[in-house]
């Protein structure tokens, strides 16, 4: 393996980490919220966080999917761009960015429907 394999691989298991701790930290950050407002229980609540989390699975599915192709077989240039083009699609940002933020929308409006509709 190169330098520049090697490298192009730390990037890469940061970007994992970091995402992973992400979607795993946010759905009990909610629940911690909701605990303090008093409304774990309520149908909004659970529903936004189940919608949430079914949103971060589907993700983690995909992303898994996608870089189980790539982690396993040998680096090379031509490797390299296909990954790029690939991870840099339109449909893999949907699925593994903004998924993150519709899942936190729906959570974050189950806590705010809980609140209200008591």
């Amino acid at each position: 393996m190169t330098d520049r394999e090697l490298d192009q691989l730390k990037l890469i298991c940061e970007y994992i980490k970091f995402h992973i701790g992400l979607y795993l930290a946010t759905p009990p950050a909610l629940m911690v919220v909701a605990e303090w407002l008093k409304i774990v229980e309520s149908k909004y609540v659970v529903i936004g966080t189940a919608v949430m989390m079914f949103l971060y699975l589907l993700s983690g599915i995909s992303a898994g999917l996608f870089m189980g192709a790539y982690v396993n077989k040998p680096w090379n240039d031509a490797r390299l761009e296909a990954f790029r083009r690939q991870a840099s699609s339109t449909a893999r940002r949907v699925i593994h960015q903004w998924f993150y933020w519709l899942g936190l929308a729906v959570g974050i409006s189950g806590l705010i429907a809980g609140s209200l509709f008591r």
